[in-house]
């Protein structure tokens, strides 16, 4: 199949979309599913199961993209997921609809996949852009996931997000069959080590589940310590069993090279700092006026005040790719670091308008997007295109894990100081404690920056023939 640039292009941006809006989308109709089910914890887990197996699949899946095709593989995961998403739409019955979001998980690895088929089938000099682009899809689909997740709960049956999802999906589907070129995958030369394949799911899963846990049970419950140490002893054995192998499933020593392991942590810096900018700013805008520290606004005005920064992000990951191309991986990821840093130092005055909230937003939201994108081309320039989907799925799961655990920390910097509801007895964040939160992630994203300082200067992607002579002398060595 012979397809244009654009047309590329458009349905794996499409996909994109259709896998993030049905992340987000369920942010918006919490309250409503927390009515339908009975209490917090028990409509959180339609949260957290849908994070857990995509975290999960991350790896997994690109690995298997790898092997068998990048689009076979994604085409599986959207039939999946929107099977997914109808069972959900068509019960009330909570354990259908936990079921229903764990097939749906599935979607998330629909972005490894994504930047796999960029790689093998564009020309090398536009994959800077085209990864830009997809990195804008899903900033995107959460845009839309929380709007269109707002107006859908405000005026219809919360079954109606599931239908949604599915016709996403669906057209996804479409797209994809038509619009992107298939490749077979590459074929390891020894048989697949099913074991060493599948370890690391029940390892990211039973780590994450830990960590989802201690905002309920607190981190001094044995609960809490007892999975993360299961999964932790999980991923020991299968990282064990990895570098022993002489063709691994998912090859541990692409960690070693300098870039994929600076990019790693980097994305740590990113996942438990920056990316909680809706998380802290939801916060902020709805916090009331009295306590000096917020706006006062409700959750539909809170969630439009994101949308100009979504829209004006639209711009970065392109923006962000040319930036690669031309003066490389290490200036790219400084100046949406610099950006970052000076949207968070100014969020530390604490604006009372509507319109400077919006402004800061924007300024953090581009240099996020920027960074989000040149992390995904220090990846794709380093790594063999063989193991894209793999490495790729790597930098998804330990996002996955630092926001996790970002998010408890921000927790507890804003509990720090707190000032006592007058009518609910609530305690609600103080002007010290935004102020420390919000200095603690400018802080955290600057150390990112001096993780950036060490990055290679000069991009090279290595094809396969390059990288084998390497892989050879790791294995040797």
């Amino acid at each position: 199949m012979k397809s244009s640039y654009w047309a590329i292009i458009s349905a794996l941006f499409l996909a994109e979309i259709a896998a993030t809006f049905e992340s987000a989308m369920l942010y918006a109709a919490l309250p409503t599913l927390i009515r339908e089910f009975g209490d917090p914890i028990t409509a959180g887990w339609l949260v957290t199961m849908h994070m857990l197996i995509g975290a999960a699949a991350g790896v997994l899946v690109g690995r298997m993209g790898d092997i068998y095709g990048r689009k076979r593989m994604t085409l599986w995961m959207l039939v999946i997921a929107t099977i997914g998403s109808l069972m959900s739409a068509a019960t009330d019955n909570f354990g259908v609809v936990l079921a229903g979001r764990a097939l749906q998980g599935l979607s998330v690895a629909v972005i490894p996949l994504s930047i796999g088929i960029i790689r093998e089938a564009i020309a090398k000099e536009r994959i800077p852009v085209a990864v830009g682009l997809m990195t804008t899809g899903s900033g995107v689909g959460v845009a839309i996931g929380l709007v269109l997740g707002g107006l859908i709960v405000d005026n219809l049956n919360w079954h109606w997000l599931f239908v949604v999802s599915a016709i996403l999906l669906g057209l996804s589907w479409v797209a994809i069959k038509f619009w992107v070129p298939g490749k077979p995958g590459i074929a390891p030369k020894e048989p697949v080590d099913w074991v060493e394949g599948l370890l690391p799911a029940p390892g990211i899963m039973a780590m994450l589940y830990g960590v989802s846990q201690s905002k309920a049970l607190g981190w001094s419950d044995p609960w809490v310590w007892g999975t993360i140490a299961a999964g932790a002893l999980i991923m020991a054995y299968w990282a064990r069993r990895s570098l022993r192998a002489s063709e691994p499933f998912v090859d541990l020593r692409l960690l070693g090279s300098r870039n994929v392991a600076l990019a790693n942590l980097l994305t740590v810096c990113l996942g438990a700092g920056t990316m909680q900018v809706v998380l802290v700013f939801s916060t902020y805008t709805q916090s009331p006026t009295w306590t000096m520290a917020g706006l006062g606004l409700g959750a539909t005005v809170a969630g439009l005040a994101k949308l100009p920064s979504n829209i004006l992000s639209f711009f970065a990951g392109p923006l962000s790719g040319w930036l690669t191309k031309t003066f490389g991986d290490r200036s790219t990821v400084v100046a949406g670091i610099l950006l970052a840093v000076v949207g968070w130092i100014v969020g530390t005055t604490l604006p009372s308008t509507l319109v400077a909230i919006i402004v800061i937003l924007s300024v953090i939201s581009f240099g996020t997007t920027i960074l989000n994108a040149a992390i995904y081309n220090v990846i794709v320039g380093t790594v063999p295109e063989a193991r894209t989907g793999e490495a790729i799925g790597t930098i998804a799961v330990t996002r996955g894990m630092a926001s996790a655990i970002g998010a408890q920390v921000i927790a507890v910097l804003l509990a720090t100081a707190t000032l006592t509801d007058p009518i609910s007895g609530a305690q609600l964040p103080s002007p010290q404690g935004f102020r420390l939160t919000m200095a603690w992630i400018a802080g955290l994203t600057a150390i990112g920056g001096l993780f950036a300082l060490f990055l290679s200067v000069h991009r090279k992607t290595m094809s396969d023939t390059e990288a084998a002579p390497r892989e050879q002398a790791a294995s040797e060595a």
